[in-house]
């Protein structure tokens, strides 16, 4: 059963590498087996509810010992993997009605699966499009991209990366002839955001501020 979003998948796994290589660092199995349980903890926490098989998959984390258990470890959590919807040149007219002459990146079908969400820039009009799920729809927005010339912290994935300020218009409240723009300093480079999001909660609080 197909339960895990790639958000998911990217804490699990942090949290199963935090297991195996604070347990390597110390020698007192009682320490050692109170930094697996505190791991499992917090994957679980994720979700609402888990069924025994589910939690059972989580549990596993508690037994890795090698670096090749927690590639089988990661293999394996990857059957579970919900995978992104596929996004095409149709859809992306679709969620850009308003946006002439339009593509998305051309990714590969495996790449596709594992985004938590997609981003790209459009660097000659000096924009940046983002597509994300919400509550099982595809929402898009666009606004106004600059990139910066140092490194600083990633509003959505939380990172120290390569950053600039993404800013949209919004309608000002009671009245809907004024508009205030918005923004936040995030990844230049989409596709590595995506694969650093441990929580999809940063991105879908900024949209649905924009889509208010």
């Amino acid at each position: 059963m197909q339960f895990i979003t790639n958000a998911n998948y990217h804490f699990i796994m942090y949290q199963a590498f935090n297991a195996y290589h604070g347990a390597i660092n110390t020698n007192d199995e009682s320490v050692k087996n109170a930094l697996r349980f505190s791991c499992i903890d917090k994957a679980r926490a994720i979700f609402e509810t888990l069924t025994t098989e589910q939690e059972a998959l989580i549990g596993e984390i508690f037994h890795i010992r090698s670096e090749e258990e927690l590639e089988a470890f990661d293999a394996k959590l990857q059957n579970y993997l919900v995978p992104f919807p596929s996004i095409n040149e149709k859809t992306v007219k679709k969620l850009f009605p308003k946006v002439k002459k339009l593509k998305a990146p051309d990714l590969p079908a495996e790449q596709m699966d594992r985004l938590v969400f997609l981003g790209w820039n459009d660097t000659g009009a000096q924009k940046k499009f983002i597509i994300t799920q919400h509550d099982h729809q595809l929402v898009a927005v666009h606004g106004s991209f600059t990139p910066i010339s140092k490194k600083g912290i990633c509003a959505f994935c939380h990172q120290n990366e390569r950053v600039g300020l993404f800013k949209a218009d919004i309608k000002a409240k009671g009245n809907n002839d004024n508009f205030r723009a918005i923004g936040q300093y995030i990844c230049a480079d989409s596709l590595a955001c995506s694969n650093n999001i441990k929580s999809e909660s940063r991105l879908l609080e900024f949209i649905n501020v924009l889509k208010a």
